[in-house]
């Protein structure tokens, strides 16, 4: 998946490549612009010789032609020299048409020749042939004089406008994204104070609109959260109390009970089982209370804790090629120890249920705890590797129970293992 990227970021990427591309386009259009400019300026500043010396031609005709400097004129196509005519066809010269030849070739003498058939305008004067002859060298200094002028011209114009262009983009930048920071900053107020009420007045009606869907999505699961604290405060207030005269009750059978008696077995594990309870039932509790009061800390003896927890749970394991191996320091340490008996138990229980084979048929659950992390790992099946959503609600109340102390929580799912960290700082 693609890494989000701020909005007024992603507008000026979009706004630079438009300003490339508009940028190229007004390069382009100042050129091809510049040189049609050229091109008729060019024909019509030969049709104004042209007409000057067919009037003088009119008004003189024993006077002879201009023969000096770089423009020349006949009165017929005989008269222009050879060098000169042989460059251009004269069956394209139509006579009462004007033709401009804006063809230029360069002879052996490197001239620059331009040719012009131009009838008079009365239809009776002479018609005259208009040639402007360059010599090479200044013929490449007139065209570098152009091109030199044409080419600062494009770049003042395209400066000026890229300028007002970007004057207007940035403008309108501003002027877009001004909503959507006062949406940004109603909805971090938003989730800030959830419980007050905070006006919706947005210059812009779809704002208003997504402004106000996101207040009743909030004030929904706002109210859905509510009920499930409000649901585990009450279901562990009438926990206690069942449970409480359940395991009253199974202290006084085992009391009752003979030492040898087969019956004695059962009632220990029930006894076990309602202790769990009443601790998962505290936990719940506390978790749904959301207040800052911590859970007393007491000794915890981390080898048998581990040893029991694992004996209680390995008949899960009964009738699969599945073996533990347990990596403990046999040490106490000072923890909150009744959330860490139902974390480990959670992540024992979930290893021990959930646990697949390897290729070879076999798979082994590995159990390790020192006095900084717990971590256990198990196999798994491919069908199991969608997520932490297929190891049931055990992985959800751990994630909870770290949260709330401050412990670091870590699952992972690859190469067909699961495995869990978990590191927490206990106080000595």
């Amino acid at each position: 998946m693609a890494q989000a990227i701020p909005l007024a970021q992603q507008l000026r990427r979009q706004l630079v490549w438009i300003g490339l591309a508009l940028s190229i386009g007004c390069l382009l259009l100042m050129a091809v612009f510049a040189t049609l400019l050229e091109e008729i300026g060019n024909t019509q500043l030969m049709q104004l010789e042209a007409r000057t010396i067919s009037e003088y031609a009119q008004r003189h005709p024993q006077q002879p032609l201009p023969q000096a400097g770089t423009i020349k004129a006949w009165r017929s196509w005989e008269e222009i020299p050879v060098d000169i005519r042989q460059h251009f066809d004269h069956e394209a010269l139509k006579k009462g048409q004007l033709l401009n030849f804006d063809q230029t070739q360069a002879n052996e003498n490197s001239r620059y020749i331009e040719l012009i058939y131009y009838p008079s305008d009365q239809g009776n004067g002479p018609a005259l042939y208009v040639a402007s002859v360059y010599q090479g060298a200044e013929a490449e200094r007139l065209f570098a004089d152009i091109t030199s002028t044409a080419v600062q011209q494009i770049l003042g114009f395209t400066l000026v406008i890229m300028f007002s262009l970007l004057i207007v983009i940035l403008w309108l930048f501003h002027r877009a994204l001004a909503p959507l920071k006062l949406l940004s900053r109603w909805a971090t107020a938003l989730n800030d104070a959830p419980n007050q009420a905070i006006d919706i007045n947005f210059p812009i009606t779809e704002l208003n609109e997504i402004a106000d869907q996101l207040r009743q999505g909030v004030a929904k699961v706002r109210r859905s959260n509510e009920r499930e604290q409000q649901f585990l405060k009450h279901a562990s207030h009438e926990l206690r109390t069942p449970l409480a005269v359940i395991q009253a009750s199974l202290d006084t059978l085992q009391y009752q009970v003979a030492a040898d008696s087969p019956v004695l077995r059962p009632v220990e594990r029930a006894q076990k089982a309602s202790r769990r309870m009443i601790q998962l039932s505290d936990t719940l509790l506390w978790l749904a209370r959301e207040s800052d009061k911590t859970i007393p800390r007491s000794p915890v003896a981390l080898l048998p804790l581990c040893q029991h927890l694992l004996e209680d749970h390995r008949y899960l394991l009964r009738g699969r090629p599945i073996s533990t191996q347990l990596q403990v320091c046999d040490t106490c340490i000072n923890i909150e120890a009744p959330l860490l008996s139902i974390v480990l138990a959670n992540l024992v229980r979930n290893a021990c249920q959930h646990s697949g084979v390897t290729e070879s048929g076999l798979g082994e659950i590995h159990i390790q705890l020192d006095e900084q992390q717990l971590q256990i790992s198990n196999p798994v099946n491919p069908e199991q590797l969608s997520g932490e959503q297929s190891f049931g609600l055990g992985l959800e109340l751990v994630q909870r129970i770290c949260q709330k102390l401050g412990w670091a929580f870590s699952f992972e799912l690859s190469n067909q293992q699961a495995q869990v960290c978990i590191h927490f700082q206990p106080s000595s």
